[in-house]
């Protein structure tokens, strides 16, 4: 009898663990995103002041492709991490 109740108090405390390192992934996930935006945002402020002040067609060309891509990129990061956080969403209902 003793055994079963050690069993299950192990078992309990496993899972517990197991929520806690998802909620704690959970969260470095949600600052990573933060972090992603607040370096597109700089850099998209960044590129429309030189925008703004540079008049060479060929810069603003320049400009406007590195725009398209930041922003790729920015959608593809964020895309990946959101798509980990709600698998890990998926596995902490488990629990």
């Amino acid at each position: 009898m003793r055994f079963f109740l050690l069993l299950s108090i192990i078992i309990l405390s496993s899972c517990e663990n197991k929520k806690e390192t998802i909620v704690n992934r959970q969260q470095t996930i949600k600052e990573g995103m933060e972090e992603v935006k607040a370096f597109y945002y700089k850099k998209l402020d960044s590129l429309e002041n030189v925008k703004e002040t540079d008049t060479n067609s060929a810069k603003r060309l320049e400009i406007a492709e590195e725009l398209v891509s930041i922003d790729g990129k920015k959608s593809v990061t964020l895309i990946k991490l959101q798509k980990e956080y709600d698998s890990l969403e998926v596995e902490l209902k488990k629990y």
